[in-house]
């Protein structure tokens, strides 16, 4: 089902399959060149065909004689490639036998007669078909007489695994007699009149059937014919003629009938069918679908439906849908991504006011920081006054700690006190430093405290670290450096 919507959205459903024998083969090959190959039992001959509105036009034929399977196949294969042919329709002349039949039922219809002969033939038959073979009929354009044609399954499965092997799917097998039969009988009844004998003639074959307004007489046959023989038997048929009567021919076999025929009956009545045409067989099998509809393709194959041009309006439908839903689609698609575009910028700019907040904070933070330190410093130089480059050293270390925890995000420490006293008689001097904050904060600040001492010349004689609430208590005894006169 979803492969038949496919086709039918594609457009190709209005175009038949060439598998679909319910179709001529005018409809399904136009201007495409296709293989016609007719089978005899000492070899093949095949021409290119091509279909030109409802006509059929043959070319030049070449003949393979009989060989191994894969020779025949190769040179099938070649042919093809090089009348650019990818599908082929053969013509048997072997393997066949003819009865006259009073038990046969018509079809209402091509179809049926499609359907029952693939699928329930005794319905047509009035009889099961005999093992191991298919069926065709020839149906008395007026009475219930008809020629039953039976065509062995084992040559129809050979020549159609020949085509297979040889890369050409099969389009129709049929049987030539049995087509250009049923064709003569629809077609040329007028020009047999009320009594005439009919004689069918290709390379390797004979069949003669009398006709009569009432009736068909038994058919005679010999197939499989080498050109000896069949002028053998050519001649034992023309015996059976009535020298005063009529006689309607189709022959393609190049022995020249019906002037053998007005030579030795002179007063008998000569119809030439398809006089002019060069494929009289394979005309019949292609020029339009069987009145019965028979297809002796021995396998079952599933055709793609074809639908009628009253559908045509589908495919329109369903693109002017799709290009609908595609427009609805890519608007939606729009709408959400402006959306999309609209919240981004929103949760932007409410990044940017929390950053804005935050550095805030931040900022509050160091001037905090900033005024304690300058507290404490104003405090220590009211308890022990230094000099001005120490005191401004200092203050700059203390800073630059607290900036660069800033600067990196860290927790900062806050200076509670700091007091520097001279070791009286000792050139030394004690710094007490109290810091509130964690252990890295305060370590931070007494780091940078203690590498300025350091860079000022003074040594460490002790050192002590307490611990207090909320922060840490430092002790540092340092020596003072000795100052050199120049």
């Amino acid at each position: 089902m979803i492969q038949q919507i496919f086709d039918l959205a594609l457009g190709r459903a209005f175009a038949p399959d060439p598998l679909d024998s319910t179709v001529a083969l005018s409809r399904r090959f136009p201007e495409r060149t296709v293989l016609a190959l007719s089978v005899y039992k000492d070899g093949m001959e095949a021409l290119p065909l091509t279909f030109t509105g409802e006509g059929a036009t043959f070319g030049a034929a070449e003949f393979f004689s009989a060989g191994t399977e894969d020779a025949e196949a190769e040179w099938l294969h070649k042919t093809a490639e090089r009348h650019q042919a990818t599908h082929c329709v053969i013509n048997l002349t072997t393997g066949y036998s003819a009865v006259l039949s009073n038990r046969t039922r018509r079809p209402e219809s091509d179809e049926e007669g499609l359907l029952l002969m693939r699928d329930n033939p005794e319905r047509l038959l009035g009889e099961s078909p005999a093992p191991g073979t298919r069926p065709s009929i020839a149906y008395h354009p007026t009475h219930n007489f008809a020629v039953v044609f039976s065509h062995k399954d084992h040559d129809l499965q050979a020549v159609a695994g020949l085509a297979s092997k040889a890369e050409l799917a099969v389009a129709r097998i049929q049987c030539g007699m049995s087509s250009a039969l049923v064709y003569v009988l629809d077609h040329c009844w007028d020009e047999l009149g009320g009594d005439a004998d009919l004689l069918l003639i290709d390379r390797a074959s004979i069949l003669h059937l009398p006709v009569n307004a009432n009736g068909l007489g038994r058919p005679l046959f010999d197939v499989g014919l080498k050109e000896t023989a069949l002028k053998q038997a050519l001649e034992e048929r023309l015996g059976r003629l009535k020298p005063q009567g009529r006689v309607a021919i189709i022959d393609s076999s190049g022995q020249n009938v019906a002037a053998q025929v007005r030579a030795r009956f002179p007063e008998m009545t000569v119809v030439e069918l398809l006089k002019d045409e060069p494929q009289p067989f394979l005309r019949a099998i292609c020029i339009d679908r069987p009145r019965l509809g028979y297809d002796l393709y021995p396998l079952d194959r599933i055709a793609r439906p074809y639908a009628p041009a009253g559908l045509r309006f589908v495919p329109i439908v369903f693109w002017s849908a799709l290009a609908a839903s595609i427009a609805l689609i890519g608007t939606n698609t729009w709408r959400a991504r402006a959306a999309e575009g609209q919240t981004a910028n929103l949760q932007r700019q409410a990044k940017q006011f929390g950053d804005g907040m935050t550095h805030q904070v931040a900022l509050r933070h160091e001037l905090d920081a900033h005024a304690k330190t300058a507290t404490a410093m104003c405090d220590w130089l009211l308890i022990s006054p230094s000099t001005q480059s120490l005191l401004t050293a200092l203050t700059g270390e203390i800073e630059s700690a607290t900036n660069q925890a800033l600067k990196e995000n860290k927790s900062v420490a806050q200076l509670d006190s700091l007091s520097i006293t001279r070791q009286e008689g000792q050139p030394q001097m004690r710094l007490v430093l109290v810091v509130f904050g964690d252990a890295p904060a305060a370590n931070r600040i007494f780091q940078r405290i203690s590498a300025l001492f350091g860079r000022l010349g003074y040594s460490t004689i002790d050192l002590k670290q307490t611990l207090i609430p909320q922060g840490f208590r430092y002790e540092h005894l340092l020596s003072i450096p000795q100052t050199t006169t120049g």
